[in-house]
């Protein structure tokens, strides 16, 4: 029925994520798997890796949800479950962090983000999100919306930005694996890049396979 997340963008960075989702059951349920999109592509062949660490999963009472976390495909799939859910309306809250949801580039920084996924089975009434950046940012920002199934490049939604806050809100209802995407353009020097070591760090963590050689290599020296 409705998909809320409150996004707070660090000075480093860093992002938090504070995600609310009220949903209709019809019929008897065990829970829902909500799965976020993970990796990305990369300067060319490359893979771009976001690292996520969830920190709670709740109902609406502030409750601890059981829930199984694993990643495959390029997605993290939270499997959660929810007591009671029987033909009724139940919310949802999950609380997560990244490291690297910002890109930089040479002219600016960028933070890009799927707020819903595209991997919903139903439709979503209405979805939303408030992101907060650091306030030197306030009065530079530019931001812009897509709404509907992956690729698309629809804009059924509004973005307003207010000093260094911007809102995203759905105009229309997104069709099943539709999905909500957000994106904020950030000037040079409002957010602290990470150094080389850091960059090299999550370069690796994201494509493993660059170990490959060296792997090769020690093998062919054992022998």
């Amino acid at each position: 029925a409705d998909f809320k997340d409150t996004i707070s963008v660090g000075q480093d960075g860093s992002t938090l994520v504070v995600e609310r989702i009220n949903l209709v059951f019809i019929g008897q349920w065990n829970g829902i798997h909500r799965i976020i999109p993970v990796e990305y592509p990369g300067p060319g062949t490359t893979n771009y890796t976001l690292f996520l660490d969830v920190k709670s999963v709740t109902d609406e009472n502030g409750s601890k949800l059981k829930y199984e976390s694993k990643t495959s495909r390029g997605y993290r799939d939270l499997k959660i479950y929810i007591p009671g859910a029987v033909d009724t309306t139940k919310a949802v809250q999950i609380e997560y962090t990244l490291r690297n949801a910002v890109r930089y580039f040479e002219t600016h920084d960028e933070f890009y983000w799927n707020v819903t996924g595209n991997d919903w089975p139903v439709p979503i009434d209405h979805a939303e999100a408030f992101v907060t950046l650091p306030v030197a940012s306030a009065g530079s920002l530019r931001a812009q919306a897509y709404t509907g199934v992956y690729g698309s490049t629809e804009g059924e939604a509004t973005s307003t930005v207010n000093g260094a806050d911007v809102a995203f809100e759905t105009t229309n209802p997104l069709p099943m694996r539709g999905g909500l995407t957000i994106d904020i353009y950030i000037p040079k020097g409002i957010l602290k890049e990470p150094g080389s070591f850091t960059r090299l760090m999550w370069f690796l963590g994201s494509n493993p396979i660059v170990f490959l050689p060296l792997v090769t290599l020690a093998v062919m020296f054992t022998l």
